[in-house]
């Protein structure tokens, strides 16, 4: 009898990979935003065709009406996705809860950090996770780490923990921590710093002119604390231009800032996400298409920001592209699709049965006594 070896999340990973054709694993670094509070044609276009990692839920989209509307939304999309999608929110509380018609009110960021007690944190965490758990949720985009050096900042009004960077990191790893042991995948956020922004990247984008030794003394605590404890799954890449780390590209589109700086210097094991990509800090300059591909090239895995079929498509078209011409090679689109579903596997939401059937399907018959049943 031939002896089954366990493998690891990294592993299965891998070999599911191995069965996928490009723009599956395309798709996969794609999380959409879609309107409406049903599974409609659109939606199930983009879950069993284009095979998105995961789905952004926004009240302003109409997604989550009721409880139970939005439970049965998110359980019709699993029943589709042919790999389980990650279910995203900004479930912040304060002025960004997207889920504030079916939760109610949370305490905002500012108010946490004004406790300056992680307990607090703690349990704004752990109570936000058990919220996303029972409807279905996955993913939150918090904590926000950003350090509040201009008090006058546009687009952070009661969104940040403080103006100290050991209180917010603080704030942020207890936050997180809550988070976590309620098992929800939390996401850092927003790398490199919006703390000094002058505008809101909503809108336009702002530029600093901050030194790598200013940022480090600063914005990046919170990041390099938490990435060397290695409790830090995700980090969202936010929309900047500094002149002192790329003089030509937005942080979320620069090497040096994406891979450089956060993937290399800081030493990120994890999953990168760009901010969304429809924000005017990005689309005043650049398509969609053409945002997505200095993104990858950046060495982003997943991407925030096609908002239904038609920008999904064009993104995937557009990454597809620049694949079959060289500017994104097969290995490092391997590497990031291997990235997001060991996340996936870790955190349970492929189940280990699915995750063994997908590996199956990737191998040949006789390798398959290798796989732990």
């Amino acid at each position: 009898m031939p002896t089954t070896t366990p493998l690891t999340d990294s592993a299965l990973a891998s070999r599911i990979v191995q069965g996928m054709s490009l723009d599956q694993k395309l798709g996969q670094m794609v999380i959409v935003e879609f309107y409406g509070a049903t599974v409609n044609g659109d939606l199930t276009q983009m879950i069993q065709h284009n095979q998105v990692s995961g789905v952004l839920i926004e009240n302003k989209n109409g997604n989550a009406q009721s409880r139970g509307q939005l439970v049965s939304l998110i359980q019709g999309m699993q029943k589709q996705a042919p790999i389980p999608l990650f279910t995203t929110t900004d479930f912040e509380g304060g002025v960004v809860n997207e889920l504030r018609q079916i939760t109610g009110e949370r305490s905002s960021e500012q108010t946490i950090g004004a406790s300056g007690n992680p307990t607090v944190a703690y349990n704004a965490g752990h109570s936000a996770a058990a919220d996303l758990t029972n409807l279905g949720l996955n993913v939150n985009f918090m904590p926000i780490v950003d350090v509040l050096t201009n008090p006058n900042n546009p687009g952070l009004p009661m969104r940040t923990f403080g103006s100290d960077p050991t209180l917010v990191t603080n704030m942020g790893r207890a936050y997180l921590k809550g988070l976590t042991d309620g098992g929800v995948i939390g996401c850092l956020k927003h790398f490199p710093g919006l703390g000094s922004a002058n505008l809101d990247p909503h809108m336009a984008l702002p530029t600093m002119n901050r030194s790598l030794a200013s940022l480090n003394a600063i914005d990046l605590v919170p990041y390099r604390t938490m990435i060397k404890e290695g409790i830090v799954p995700m980090v969202m890449v936010t929309h900047i231009l500094n002149p002192q780390l790329d003089t030509r590209l937005p942080t979320s589109l620069s090497p040096n800032v994406v891979t450089g700086l956060l993937r290399k210097q800081l030493n990120f094991k994890g999953v990168i996400i760009s901010d969304t990509l429809w924000m005017g800090g990005i689309s005043n300059t650049y398509s969609l298409a053409q945002a997505a591909v200095l993104a990858v090239q950046a060495g982003t895995d997943l991407l925030l920001g096609p908002r239904g079929l038609a920008d999904t498509q064009h993104m995937i078209f557009g990454l597809h592209q620049a694949v079959m011409n060289g500017q994104i090679s097969q290995a490092q689109i391997d590497a990031s699709v291997t990235r997001i579903l060991e996340m996936k596997l870790h955190y349970k939401i492929i189940p280990h049965d699915k995750a063994l059937q997908l590996a199956r399907s990737a191998v040949n018959p006789g390798s398959q006594g290798n796989i732990e049943r």
